[in-house]
């Protein structure tokens, strides 16, 4: 299959929802299918319904028998599925309708969405026009509870396969009040972001859910003594937290912003090791303003080319207000060759 990232993910998403077909997502654990299913139900004013397949019976899909006035069977449906006489929620426009966990059911479940999907019914009562509906779920490999699905599931379906995408992820992070030392570290060792061996015997991985937990973690940290590498090792795995206290020890030898700020040019040294200078570029974008761009951008220069083409995209993510900074412009139009 091909595999798309999560911004490509969320565009054919859209497209897909925009064209009334129901996509099913496939990923490892952790790389933020949910967030991207309640990223795109905000947008559109999307009221989610929260469904999980792997807790389910087949009633939950079909409705509970009960008896009608002239004592014959009939089907009560559920209250969560929204159908064409339900009034559409204040301050929504819609539902969207997420079936969590889809591959994890049992094939009766399985069997009775079948209808859920394709004719968007349950019994006999039509779904809300004004609903879509998403599938998602882990992958075979993982070690996760996944069930084989059967073809006349699979067909009524449009697959994806996500895969993480470093550079997506620190634009995300970037905007997202993530700690720099974390977005650094991922930026100089992109592998570590998604580490998940379905073997280990960790009870937890690195993965963009954990980074996220462990950036609350360390936070409020000026340094990472032994109990805050103890919390992250139960965050992000032992082999994880490690590296990731070792490397946050080179910011104690980087030089303060204060003092970049006081000379540009001769008042701080530029790293030799690769290490180091990732976490300047991530120290520079996240200190750059309005006020200092034109002191910082004299520090800025002084990095090698292709750490001030990472600079530069994190200051395009984080503070797009600069650029059209002519500041900015004037380096974009010199450097557009390795920007872009």
């Amino acid at each position: 299959m091909f595999e798309v990232n999560a911004v490509e993910l969320e565009t054919c998403l859209i497209e897909d929802l925009k064209a009334g077909l129901t996509p099913f997502v496939k990923s490892s654990p952790g790389m933020g299918k949910s967030d991207i299913v309640r990223q795109i139900a905000a947008m559109f004013r999307l009221k989610v319904i929260d469904f999980r397949v792997s807790q389910c019976e087949p009633v939950d899909m079909q409705g509970y028998p009960a008896e009608t006035a002239d004592g014959r069977m009939t089907f009560k449906v559920p209250e969560y599925f929204p159908i064409e006489s339900d009034p559409i929620p204040e301050g929504y426009d819609g539902w969207l309708l997420f079936l969590d966990e889809f591959n994890s059911g049992n094939k009766q479940t399985e069997a009775a969405a079948y209808k859920l999907i394709l004719d968007r019914e349950v019994y006999k009562h039509k779904l809300h026009s004004k609903c879509v509906i998403v599938a998602a779920g882990n992958l075979t490999t993982d070690r996760a509870i996944v069930n084989t699905m059967s073809t006349a599931t699979t067909s009524r379906l449009n697959h994806y396969l996500m895969r993480v995408d470093h550079e997506v992820w620190v634009d995300w992070a970037n905007t997202h009040n993530i700690d720099h030392r974390i977005i650094s570290f991922i930026k100089f060792k992109p592998g570590i972001l998604h580490k998940f061996d379905p073997n280990t015997a960790e009870l937890t991985f690195p993965c963009p859910r954990t980074w996220e937990f462990a950036s609350k973690v360390v936070s409020p940290k000026e340094s990472i003594d032994y109990l805050t590498k103890a919390r992250l090792a139960g965050t992000i795995g032992e082999g994880a937290a490690v590296e990731f206290a070792t490397f946050s020890e080179i910011y104690q030898s980087l030089p303060t912003i204060e003092a970049v700020l006081a000379d540009p040019i001769h008042g701080w040294r530029v790293p030799s090791e690769t290490s180091k200078q990732f976490a300047i570029t991530t120290m520079f974008s996240h200190n750059i303003n309005e006020k200092n761009i034109d002191v910082l951008i004299k520090a800025i220069e002084r990095l090698p080319t292709e750490m001030q083409v990472v600079t530069f995209r994190d200051i395009y993510k984080r503070t797009p207000i600069l650029k059209k900074h002519q500041l900015v412009t004037s380096w974009v139009s010199r450097n557009a060759s390795v920007m872009f």
